[in-house]
């Protein structure tokens, strides 16, 4: 138990330091004090607590007996005096054996691979029997394991990679999603996992390895929200809000988060955030804590930190604590009582911890001396590496399964099969399961019994409503910018609209001008859809840990938006709707704006419904991109109600913005009248000055009535009625919003995208053909490890040597200091540091969290991108080459990949690009293989690399190995490793070190690493050592020695205690340099060892420049291969991901084969006559419009390839004009094939010319359109940090775009300065007048009976008396020019008079299309120097 515990710095009686002393470990000053959090603990629950009681009249107690005890409500159980229940919940799990799907072969999908399908399953009827069928092939993941951890017990789960301890902690987690089938049981004090995750889902707490937290939040923010969401009743608790702030400052001082309290997540160091996931999940109150991988990245102290807030934790509130940790130390290993060992799925070992070493040494398994106990555990299944007990040759387990026959077998089994009956059967016995239930309802604020939640809905809605309140400030730039946009585009549009009359020229402006809002408030508000898809895993997170009902937080935020939307619109509708004259009262103002606000909230609720209800930001952009193509077509403007086909009038009655613009327009044209004037009144000019004798062309007039009243040009023209404004229009967009809401309500309650069950490992269908190496060149693996090490030392040449281009390079910095600006001044990150690195050696770093171990790779590398850098720094005694990122290597912390290329292809590619152009291909390759072999990448090296998020790909530890491996094939004279262990636990560690070993040793490779939590094996392995405390202070830098000799002497000599035979060497020295009292850096500049470093730098310079041997040409190249090169590699690969990436291209198809349908049914066959013109006109302009969801489609794959860009120029493998012009080229066959398909469909569904010229002339001009709306997403990328930036900036382009093509405006109606300025900047205006002209050009236009506008001439005059002339010099034409009364009068003669009327010239055509390219071009321009210039990741 806890209580027997020896802490790192304690008594050896299990009693703990007082509260004020400053326990140190590693170097650093632990945050987490068992003691204090136990004292504040205990000083909450005695101020805090109120009698408890129970429902049941005959448990009732008298007042007094008993006081509310905080440990066991945070438990969810009642603490009585004479308790029944002394190990409450507890968790017992028996013979656990989970199945997966079987892996089969499972083979990297391409565009190739629906035909293949299709063709393979033809035989086997298409597969379609085969969904009759129950699948019965599944793999077996974990074999019957079994295990008790009573409450305050911790359990450590320790197996190498692959082993089964993921998928047994998501089963204990009761995260059982994903699985096939689970046999066994597990049992929460009683409950079974259907009823906790039914009714008691926030018993059981799983942490997964990533810190999920809303990142412009705070620390206590983030805190506060957690506590409160689990407050209890006011029949348990007294003072909520005493409470919560009690238990808040106690949480932030317990978990060492005070400094940071008022922080935003956003900026918190990774041990912060590892411990605020922590105090969550304690005040979330979970009996049962599940954690999974959780000190990923954390170095020694931090992680220290994070296993004592564990063991706290579960002492204080009496939790059942299960973990798996990587790289585990010896004092993180003591913190648990028991530890469970797992490999292949099989139980090796269950019992104490301190019994697990002499079990396996009755096994005939031996411990070494300065070999931590996890790392020995985790190693028994390992022939070549474990250490046997004389007189055990051939008599110990081999094998997983001999390992679990001899545990089946053993006397730890039986009495654990004992102890789980007695559990089981004290559980039954107590009825614990029902107290349990008791407390938990007893707890609840009315809530019903079977709700997980311990608040009610009501109170859940108002704290999420503060919270979301905090969050939206938090996050107030980004908010800015979408007010930004707003106005900017409101701006626009008030210029460009200004002072419309109320006349018949202006009535289409009118419409244009409502049309053009709603459809920039549509299009805005879809950046909603990626923001939603950020937040969902924090939402599930609280989902699963029973917060809060997900539909609390969607209600809450519906009316965010309703706020926000109003705001926006507000200052939208305030700059919009005096400068254009609109009507002049405050009741049609404010109709105007509500109406507006309505529609903005109403398509925020749409958008998020589908980022909650879809499973990825490409499917979910698409379905928005096509739904809101839909609607803006549909929207009334471009087609009345009754000029739709009948199927599209159904579809327009489910359009919130169809709603929206009839409200608009009845409310705007349906209170005047309207004037008709100029070319609307005809015949006129002079001698036409009687009204009695003219007719106004505007629907609803009247002949003889100079004016018409705007309810009947609305009701005649688009079957809007001015009485309907209200009670239907309005009412219509409410209800839409409220079902938007609703659905998303129950899409976030419902539906979850998060049951990634490890990584499964996709394949090339046909492995990769290679030459067969000619000599072995890579002797057998692990027992090559202690003979590499001893050559190495020794200094003699191995026989693996390779040729001399491949041997690294010696490099020395004399007097490093790094300051960058601060408040107040400069600060110093590195101080006068001094050493050098030689080939064949491994060179490690190491320190303190803040020592500045990733600065001074970063500046020995060469990337520092900020301060102020001096010293000196030489490459084999030369000044530094221009080559020298180029022919370094540098493996950082975050393995960034191309997730759509194979292990050996990525490899390839690296070694292509970064060798010299004088090495052949075939060398390249032969050595590609040998680094394969060397890193032990042989089985995966045709699989895909996958991305960890995905659930497919190579694991954690291989994709360290890969990111190690596209350094090496570079043959770097240097290779740089930032926390190449980080990700990876004790076996891995080792593994990825001993091959680093037999690199430096066999490639004789110069490397240089830092280190977070090296075991005293993995440090035996390393012959050098810089060791930096904070402020980038040196304090030792030379050999090692045998068993950490050498090092260890310099500290006994200067003062520091004696190291333990058995101690860590890593673990004393951090130790000895953070808790004594000798100044460490002093010690160190007053040392023989620094004079003997600096010696030993300036004698290797001086050898060096004697026996230099460099290329000098190639040292002057910044790249090693041509520019052309550079394209030719970077397309190559790119165009292999993108025939891999069927997401994207799937979805880019189906929005230009739906957005054609959608079209083409919307314009079927337009008819002749002018409404025809009008027809063709809008149907091209919304074929133009449907580039702009092209555009936000590229947005996401653009920032995800430009991730990999970054990590990679920064080794300068390539420029980013190669990565620029690749991107474009290799998306035009997929964007020319796809914009193909939608021609195909919309062309010829809307009755276009079938003429051959026109017809390619039509589709020429869609492509290149088509392309400058991709290279325009590429361009709003580069320029955005995020996508949600990207998708703000793409609406406001398009519809400004919009504004000035003449379809909605035309040209004349155009201030003077935006006529002759802003017009020519859009690209849509050079589309339209192109692609217009041409299809009307010398085109015969007769009107259809129902289009003639009718006037009477005077008495005893014909039409053509009356009007001849006019008619000869005005456009359009008199159908009746013989007759004497109502004449007939068609305001279009031939199509290039309509056109003209939008000032287009046929003559244009050409010229646009180059314009067009221009277009184009400057897009490419602006996305390389965004590329080149803006760095979103500096360092």
């Amino acid at each position: 138990m806890a209580e027997s515990l020896t802490i790192k710095d304690s008594p050896t009686d299990g009693t703990f330091p007082d509260a004020d002393e400053t326990e140190m470990s590693f170097g650093e000053p632990l945050r987490v004090s068992v003691t204090r959090g136990t004292s504040r603990f205990e000083s909450i629950q005695r101020t805090l607590s109120k009698h408890a009681s129970t429902h049941n009249d005959d448990e009732e107690r008298t007042a007094g007996s008993s006081a509310f005890d905080l440990a066991a409500w945070l438990t969810g159980r009642r603490q009585q005096d004479q308790p029944p229940f002394p190990n409450r919940v507890g968790l017992a799990f028996s013979d656990i054996s989970v199945f997966g799907d079987s892996i089969g072969d499972h083979h990297i999908a391409t565009l190739a691979s629906p035909i293949r399908q299709l063709i393979e399953s033809a035989p086997r009827g298409f597969g379609i029997p085969e969904l009759f069928q129950k699948q019965t092939s599944y793999r077996q993941l974990t074999h019957a394991l079994s295990g008790l951890v009573r409450d305050g017990e911790m359990l450590l789960v320790l197996g190498r990679p692959g082993s089964g301890c993921s998928t047994l902690l998501r089963v204990l987690g009761n995260r059982r999603g994903g699985f096939q089938r689970i046999d066994g049981t597990v049992s929460y004090g009683g409950l079974q996992p259907d009823e906790v995750n039914k009714a008691y889902r926030g018993l059981v707490a799983y942490n997964s390895e990533e810190d999920y937290h809303y990142a412009s939040l705070t620390v206590r923010q983030t805190l506060r929200f957690a506590i409160q969401c689990k407050i209890p009743s006011t029949r348990v608790l007294q003072n909520r809000d005493d409470y919560t702030s009690e238990f808040l400052d106690a949480l932030l001082e317990m978990y060492g988060l005070i400094n940071c309290a008022d922080t935003p997540v956003s900026a918190i160091s990774g041990g912060e955030s590892k411990r605020l996931s922590l105090a969550e999940q304690t005040a979330a109150g979970a009996a049962v804590d599940v954690w999974q991988a959780s000190t990923t990245g954390l170095d020694s102290s931090s992680a220290l930190d994070y296993a004592r807030s564990l063991r706290v934790t579960t002492d204080v509130l009496h939790k059942a604590t299960v973990a798996a940790l990587n790289q585990t130390s010896e004092d993180i290993y003591q913190l648990f009582d028991k530890v469970l060992v797992v490999d292949e799925g099989r139980q090796l070992y269950f019992g104490s911890t301190t019994d697990a070493v002499s079990y396996f040494e009755a096994l005939g398994i031996s411990k070494s001396p300065r070999q931590t106990t996890a790392d020995f555990l985790t190693r028994v299944t390992q022939l070549r590496e474990r250490r046997l007990v004389d007189g055990f040759a051939g008599k110990v387990p081999q094998t997983a399964e001999d390992f679990e026959r001899a545990w089946r077998a053993s006397s730890q089994h039986r009495d654990l099969e004992q102890q789980l009956a007695a559990f089981a059967s004290q559980v039954a016995e107590d009825k614990r399961s029902g107290e349990i239930r008791d407390f938990v309802n007893h707890s609840k604020m009315g809530q019903r019994a079977r709700s997980p939640y311990i608040s009610t809905f009501g109170f859940q809605a108002r704290l999420l409503l503060r919270r979301q309140l905090l969050i939206a400030w938090g996050a107030r730039a980004e908010h800015a910018l979408v007010f930004f946009t707003y106005c900017a585009f409101a701006a626009l549009t008030a210029l460009s609209f200004m002072n419309l009359e109320a006349d018949s020229e202006s009535v289409r402006i009118r419409g244009s001008l409502l049309f053009l809002i709603l459809s920039f408030v549509a299009l805005a508000e879809e950046s909603t859809v990626p923001k939603t898809l950020e937040n969902r895993r924090v939402n599930l997170k609280h989902k699963r840990g029973a917060y809060f009902h997900p539909a609390a937080l969607t209600l809450v935020e519906a009316l965010l938006d309703l706020v926000l939307g109003a705001i926006k619109c507000l200052l939208f509708a305030v700059i919009v709707y005096f400068a254009t004259e609109m009507v002049g009262t405050a009741g049609h103002f404010f109709t105007f704006y509500l109406q507006l606000a309505t529609l903005c909230a109403c398509m925020v609720a749409f958008f998020r419904s589908l980022g909650l209800a879809l499973p990825t930001v490409d499917i979910a952009l698409t379905v928005s991109g096509v739904t809101l193509l839909l609607w803006i077509t549909l929207s009334g403007y471009m087609q009345s109600t009754g000029g739709m086909r009948v199927y599209m009038r159904w579809i327009s009655f489910v359009n919130p913005l169809a709603w929206s613009m009839r409200g608009l327009l009845a409310d705007q044209l349906g209170a005047v009248d309207i004037v008709c004037s100029g070319t609307n009144l005809v015949p006129s000019g002079p001698g036409f000055d009687n009204i009695a004798y003219q007719v106004c062309t505007l629907a609803g007039a009247l002949p003889g009535q100079l004016t018409v009243r705007g309810a009947d040009y609305l009701s005649q023209s688009m079957q809007v009625y001015v009485e309907d404004k209200w009670r239907r229009y309005y009412v219509a967009v409410v209800g839409f919003w409220l079902l938007f809401v609703a659905l998303s309500a129950v899409a976030s309650e419902y539906i979850e995208y998060d049951i990634m069950v490890g990584s499964a490992i996709v394949s090339k269908r046909r492995k990769t053909a290679v030459e067969p190496l000619t000599e072995d060149l890579v002797s057998d693996r692990a027992s090559s490890v202690g003979e590499n090490k001893l050559a190495s030392k020794s200094g003699d040449k191995t026989s693996l040597s390779i040729t001399p281009d491949t041997n690294g390079s010696s490099f020395t910095w004399k007097y490093l200091n790094y300051t960058v600006p601060a408040k107040g001044g400069d600060r110093q990150l590195l101080d006068n540091i001094s050493g050098y690195i030689k080939p064949k050696t491994l060179t490690a770093l190491m320190g303190s969290s803040g020592a500045g171990k990733t600065t001074l790779l970063d500046a020995l590398s060469q990337r520092i991108s900020a301060g102020r850098l001096r010293g000196e720094m030489l490459l084999a005694g030369m000044p530094l080459p221009r080559s020298f990122r180029r022919s370094t290597g540098y493996s950082e912390q975050q393995d960034v990949h191309a997730s759509l290329i194979t292990v050996r292809e990525a490899l390839r590619f690296s070694a292509r690009l970064r060798q010299p152009a004088s090495v052949p291909d075939v060398d390249k390759f032969a050595y590609v293989e040998r680094v394969i072999r060397l890193l032990e990448l042989d089985d995966i090296a045709d699989c895909l690399v996958g991305d960890p998020d995905s659930g497919s790909g190579i694991s954690l530890a291989q994709r360290k190995l890969l990111s190690i491996g596209v350094e090496i094939v570079a043959k770097p004279k240097i290779l740089f490793l930032d926390e190449p262990t980080s990700p990876c636990g004790e076996a891995a560690s080792f593994r990825i070190i001993s091959i680093l070993r037999r690199l430096a040793v066999e490639e004789e490779l110069t490397i240089i690493l830092s280190l977070h939590q090296p075991s005293s094996l993995l440090f035996d392995q390393i012959d050098r050592l810089l060791l930096l405390v904070r402020g980038g202070h040196p304090v030792y830098f030379g050999d090692i020695g045998d068993d950490a000799h050498t090092l260890i002497n310099y500290f006994e000599r200067n003062g520091a205690p004696k190291c333990p035979p058995t101690a860590n060497p890593a673990e004393y020295i951090l130790d000895v340099v953070g808790a004594s009292d000798i100044d460490w850096p002093q010690a160190w500049r007053d040392s023989p060892e620094l004079h003997s470093t600096l010696v030993e730098i300036d004698r290797i310079n001086q050898t060096c420049r004697a026996e230099c041997t460099f290329d000098l040409a190639d040292s002057a190249r910044r790249f090693a291969r041509s520019h052309t090169y550079q394209f030719h590699l970077v397309a190559r690969r790119m165009l292999l991901m993108y025939w891999r990436n069927t997401d994207y291209l799937m979805t880019n198809l189906a929005l230009q084969l739906i957005g054609g349908l959608v079209l083409g049914l919307a314009f079927l066959q337009i008819k002749s006559g002018t409404g025809g013109l009008l027809q063709m006109t809008y149907a091209c302009f919304m074929a133009a419009c449907l580039c702009v969801f092209t555009a936000n489609q590229v947005i996401p794959e653009f920032i995800r390839q430009r991730r990999v860009f970054i990590r990679e120029s920064a080794t300068n493998q390539y420029g980013a004009a190669a990565f620029v012009c690749s991107c474009v080229a290799i998306e035009l066959p997929f964007l020319v094939s796809t914009s193909t398909i939608f021609f195909v469909v919309f062309y010829f569904m809307t009755g276009f010319s079938t003429t051959s010229a026109r017809v390619a002339f039509f589709w020429l001009q869609y492509i290149v359109l088509a392309i400058h709306s991709l290279t325009l997403g590429q361009a709003m990328s580069a320029i955005s940090k995020t996508e949600s930036v990207a998708a703000m900036l793409s609406p406001l382009a398009t519809t400004v775009f919009a504004l000035y093509s003449s379809a909605l405006i035309p040209v004349d109606m155009l201030p003077g300065v935006w006529r002759y300025t802003l017009r020519w900047l859009s690209p849509y205006f050079y589309w339209l007048e192109a692609v217009v002209s041409d299809q009307l050009h010398d085109i015969q236009v007769r009107c259809r009976p129902e289009e003639l506008f009718t006037f009477d001439p005077p008495a005893n005059m014909t039409c053509g008396e009356y009007a001849g002339e006019w008619v000869k010099s005005a456009i359009g034409y008199i159908d009746n020019l013989d007759s004497a009364s109502e004449c007939r009068y068609c305001p279009y003669r031939v199509g290039d008079e309509y056109y003209q009327s939008f000032s287009w010239e046929y003559t244009h055509r050409w010229r646009n299309l180059g314009i067009l390219l221009g277009f184009i071009a400057a897009n490419i321009v602006i996305t390389a120097l965004a590329i080149k210039f803006i760095k979103y990741s500096r360092r």
